[in-house]
């Protein structure tokens, strides 16, 4: 009863190990931006995309339009199942400049 408890725990000690072992050794994909100048022709550098939470249990998603500068705020309706545009900002009048 003895030898089986602890080839059991041996066992076990050795899982640990092995999980720690590839853990260490394997790189986590790390996360990629688009370069705005190496993307693909087309309306793909005209935008950008941010999500944000914007009150407890409530995310938003703005969108710069990059060429008109304008931000559009965007949030998820649960009961209707779309996005509902919130807000939009016209930036150019906001910062006053070109």
């Amino acid at each position: 009863m003895k030898r089986n408890l602890l080839l059991a725990a041996l066992a076990v000690v050795n899982l640990a190990l092995l999980t720690g072992l590839v853990s260490a050794t394997t790189e986590p994909k790390s996360a990629l931006a688009a370069n705005l100048q190496s993307a693909a022709p087309g309306l793909s550098n005209n935008y950008m995309v941010v999500s944000g939470e914007i009150q407890d249990q409530f995310d938003a998603v703005y969108v710069l339009d990059l060429t008109t500068r304008n931000l559009y705020a965007f949030v998820y309706d649960q009961g209707a199942r779309q996005l509902k545009l919130v807000q939009a900002r016209d930036l150019k009048r906001d910062f006053r400049n070109e």
